[in-house]
């Protein structure tokens, strides 16, 4: 009896095609840091000098007449919220390199589920790990209210992350986001130090009234740099747009905040206390443009903070004698 190959036959449509590989589904990927050692003010003026690219998608032309730029303000109010609960992000890899970036306290109670551990902050996945350059951070450390030089709620050690798979492995930008749990220090938590800024996982409006945040060293759309780097917070207001890519719908902001804004808080319904909502982080821009991208915070989001409120933290080992930042 004469046979076929199996590859003829199946051009041929004599037999089923092999089905598609299903894609895996998202998956929690933790990541512990080890201790940070010495931070000087020298090195962190490298590091915001260094600060995390902010990745760049390719804008489609549009035609018509080109919106002004939307430039971003020194943010006003230190010590006191929102700007109590963002600081800066100080990150070392494994070769001793160190880059930076911006993160933000949130509040780990939720209504019927306790307090929490008090010791989270939210931040851009990208900032931590990345396999589109092969960034890893071997350690962070988080300051507070950072301005310039001086950071009034110390430094706080990084101890472990969750982020998803699907960015993890592929850069998903939809899931470009992780939640870092820090260490404890003698004083207690660090939201007992800085309180935390609440989150939102339904917003499901198109447009909303808010404000980003971030430590750029850099703004669009030349990427030029700031006269005093990374080490000033600054702050864009406005109404968001939403924009839907292969991956997902995405927030969007006209904003020209650059490099070290990665990770920054898109906050509405803020009050005259300070206090608003969390919707999203600042995830990448588009090359030539100045809208800030962040993903839309769903239940996948709020499934990871559940999993990083009940993280065990460590108590911190106190720093030794150098010339840190100044703390107050």
């Amino acid at each position: 009896m004469t046979t076929f190959p199996a590859a003829l036959l199946l051009a041929a449509g004599v037999l089923p095609a092999a089905p598609a590989l299903a894609e895996p589904a998202p998956a929690p990927v933790s990541r512990s840091f080890g201790q940070p050692g010495e931070w000087t003010a020298a090195r962190m003026r490298r590091a915001e000098a260094n600060a995390r690219d902010l990745p760049l998608r390719q804008a489609k032309p549009r035609p018509g007449k080109v919106s002004p730029v939307a430039k971003a303000v020194v943010a006003q109010g230190h010590r006191k919220a929102p700007l109590k609960q963002i600081g800066r992000l100080y990150m070392t890899d494994a070769q001793g390199q160190v880059s930076s970036c911006t993160g933000t306290v949130v509040n780990t109670a939720y209504p019927e589920k306790g307090e929490g551990n008090g010791s989270v902050l939210l931040t851009a996945a990208h900032c931590l790990e990345s396999p589109e350059d092969g960034w890893y951070a071997e350690s962070v450390v988080f300051a507070p209210d950072l301005d310039r030089e001086t950071a009034p709620h110390g430094l706080w050690n990084g101890y472990r992350a969750l982020m998803w798979s699907p960015w993890t492995s592929r850069a998903d930008h939809a899931y470009d986001y992780a939640f870092l749990a820090v260490a404890r220090q003698d004083s207690g938590t660090l939201q007992k130090r800085t309180k935390g800024q609440s989150l939102r996982f339904d917003a499901k409006k198109k447009r909303m009234w808010l404000r980003a945040y971030g430590y750029a060293a850099q703004y669009s759309p030349h990427e030029k740099d700031y006269p005093e780097g990374g080490s000033v917070l600054r702050m864009c207001k406005g109404r968001t747009g939403s924009v839907v890519y292969d991956v997902g719908r995405f927030h969007t902001l006209k904003c020209n905040l650059s490099h070290g804004a990665s990770g920054g808080p898109l906050v509405t319904d803020v009050k005259k206390s300070g206090y608003g909502r969390i919707v999203g982080v600042v995830s990448f821009g588009l090359k030539g443009g100045t809208r800030l991208h962040s993903p839309v915070f769903d239940k996948r989001t709020k499934e990871l903070f559940f999993k990083i409120r009940k993280v065990r933290t460590p108590l911190q080992e106190a720093p030794p004698a150098q010339d840190l930042v100044r703390v107050r």
